[in-house]
């Protein structure tokens, strides 16, 4: 069993944890990529934990780590490489709520890039999450037999001069999305390259707020 570890962050408050943030990190990247949003969140979310592991292999590039290959970025691998992370990542999600004595109903997925994949590819998988954070990514819709509604809530940041992740996989994130009667909170970096920017930074801390009190009156645009 490949066992996924990486660095955390102990609720603010100093009790044990009442909900998860697990980050999710991009292709070449490590969990201390991403750990540091945690001190931009601590204050709106003082009885969070906050995990960044490490993805499930070294990266292909000779640095850092990948939940999958992307030396062939066709839809067909990118596809195949989901459907062999995805149940390593939710295996682990399950043992760390099982520690915690929490539900899917207390985690939230925060990815960046490929970590974004990952993140919208997992709500399909593990019933209940609460809420999905994703920046600079892109969706590939799951096939076969998938969970149903409901379906977390999903908000979405994204640079409109990113060349890594082009803009238009954020476009076309949000219309595959809504054919499964999802609709993502969206923001756009206008300016901003393949990257999270402040403004990105608290809004997807407050959509986690708002998700996790469960007010259905987030607004983003």
């Amino acid at each position: 069993m490949i066992v996924l570890v990486g660095p955390t962050v102990s609720p603010k408050s100093g009790e044990k944890p009442e909900q998860l943030v697990v980050f999710l990190h991009g292709y070449g990247a490590d969990g201390a990529n991403l750990i540091d949003i945690a001190d931009y969140w601590a204050d709106l979310l003082p009885t969070a934990e906050f995990i960044a592991p490490n993805a499930i292999e070294p990266c292909e590039m000779g640095f850092g780590y990948q939940w999958f290959g992307l030396q062939d970025f066709s839809p067909f691998n990118i596809r195949a490489g989901l459907d062999r992370a995805t149940p390593i990542i939710v295996k682990q999600l399950k043992i760390w709520l099982h520690e915690r004595n929490l539900t899917p109903a207390d985690l939230c997925l925060v990815g960046f890039s490929q970590g974004t994949m990952m993140a919208l590819d997992i709500m399909f998988h593990l019933q209940g999450v609460k809420a999905v954070v994703g920046y600079s990514g892109a969706f590939y819709p799951p096939i076969g037999n998938l969970l149903k509604a409901p379906y977390p809530k999903i908000f979405l940041a994204h640079g409109d001069m990113d060349t890594v992740v082009p803009y238009l996989a954020f476009v076309e994130a949000v219309r595959n999305l809504q054919k499964f009667s999802i609709t993502p909170a969206t923001y756009t970096s206008h300016g901003l390259g393949h990257s999270i920017n402040g403004e990105g930074l608290n809004r997807g801390g407050q959509f986690l707020v708002e998700s996790l009190s469960a007010t259905d009156s987030v607004i983003l645009t």
